[in-house]
């Protein structure tokens, strides 16, 4: 019954994953509490984005742990002096072990909060930087998130820089960057979820330029990494301008379970885009196992694709248009009937309807039985758009009657 109650304390423990002051008070209540919290609380405190959404003091007592385990000598004639508060009994727990997400933004914060001296040298950054990095991928063999999306790459100095990536399973990286080179060097593997974006919040107009002409050569070898990852990836976000990805790696996605597509092209998308190749690629593909779509600003046409490609299964739907793009009578009804005619496992749906066709939405009720959510938008005769959040086919009646 012991055995029962420990289980019944994790889940509640794992209840507050995200609630690190919770999970602190329960690590004092007693040994057993502290030995379920602690894995927990080392797990999920480095998952935010920003460090900041934890207490400064919060932050160093971490740290603080994790610098237990730097070379002091080496770090000492630096005159780093760490860790701030020594620790001289053993460690209850293999700390290194618990970490399971890694992103430069918190190695960055742990430097900046960590370096006594009012003025620290560029050199002293760099290598107190150095030596954490060393130390987590030399120790830390359980993270397989890495949240690459700041402008920080010292850590591909590290001698076992590549045996890190290669247990690597989730990846999120940002263009804006990286350069070619990097991603075909550092040979990453057997990635089951893949988010890029490219965020252009670089003011500095050199390295902007310099972005704009590695985009081509470095779409290309995003390509390359996503085929050579075809068989492991579940999940797949690209949040740039798209087209310029070769789309040879669809028809080998046969375990995909979510796709974002998020065509940024700087709104060029009706001058300049040639969707020939999407189309003959999408055309020879299927995705048996996807469950998740989310498109914004691409033809129906490679939206209707992929929808009539997918094995029946998806639950949720998200399709964006632009304003422009609204008026697209015969191209929105074929995309409906798709929907109606593919999904009828579908639960919640987001997408634009043309006024004209509204009363095609009923298909969608009639064959979708799974439906409790559908979130539309269309233009009122003053050109307005106009949303509207049916839950069930009797608010549809009532809204189109």
């Amino acid at each position: 019954m012991s055995k029962l109650i420990d289980d019944i304390l994790l889940l509640i423990l794992t209840e507050l994953r995200f609630d690190s002051a919770s999970l602190y008070s329960c690590i004092l209540v007693n040994r057993t509490w502290c030995c379920l919290a602690i894995p927990i609380l080392w797990k999920y405190f480095f998952y935010s984005y920003n460090p900041c959404v934890h207490k400064e003091e919060s932050r160093k007592k971490l740290y603080n742990i994790i610098f237990h385990f730097l070379p002091k000598d080496k770090l000492s004639e630096l005159n780093i002096n760490l860790p701030s508060n020594p620790i001289s009994n053993k460690l209850l727990f293999n700390y290194m072990d618990f970490f399971t997400y890694l992103s430069p933004i918190w190695i960055e914060d742990m430097v900046q909060l960590s370096i006594k001296t009012d003025s620290p040298s560029v050199q002293e950054e760099y290598v107190f930087e150095f030596e954490i990095y060393q130390l987590i991928f030399s120790k830390c063999k359980n993270i397989k998130y890495f949240d690459w999306i700041k402008n920080k790459s010292l850590f591909l100095f590290c001698p076992n820089v590549k045996e890190f990536f290669s247990g690597i399973r989730q990846l999120k990286i940002n263009v804006e960057y990286m350069i070619p080179e990097l991603l075909f060097s550092l040979g990453i593997i057997n990635i089951t979820d893949l988010e890029v974006i490219n965020s252009k919040d670089n003011d500095d107009l050199i390295s902007l330029i310099r972005m704009k002409n590695n985009l081509p050569l470095l779409c290309e070898q995003l390509s390359d990494m996503i085929s050579s990852n075809a068989i492991t990836l579940k999940k797949i976000i690209l949040r740039l301008t798209i087209t310029l990805i070769s789309p040879s790696f669809f028809p080998s996605l046969a375990n995909l379970q979510y796709l974002i597509l998020y065509n940024d092209d700087d709104g060029e998308f009706y001058n300049s885009i040639n969707w020939q190749e999407w189309e003959l690629y999408l055309r020879t593909s299927f995705f048996p196992n996807l469950q998740y779509l989310e498109t914004s600003y691409l033809p129906c046409n490679i939206e209707y694709l992929i929808i009539e490609r997918s094995g029946g299964k998806i639950s949720e739907i998200n399709i964006c248009h632009t304003l422009e793009s609204r008026d697209y009578l015969i191209e929105n009804e074929k995309l409906i009937n798709i929907i109606s005619m593919n999904c009828s496992k579908i639960i919640r749906l987001t997408m634009d309807i043309n006024p004209n066709n509204l009363n095609l939405v009923g298909n969608i009720f009639s064959n979708c039985v799974h439906l409790k959510k559908i979130y539309y938008t269309k233009e009122n005769n003053n050109s307005m758009s106009d949303t509207k959040d049916v839950v069930n086919s009797k608010d549809y009646e009532q809204y189109v009657n």
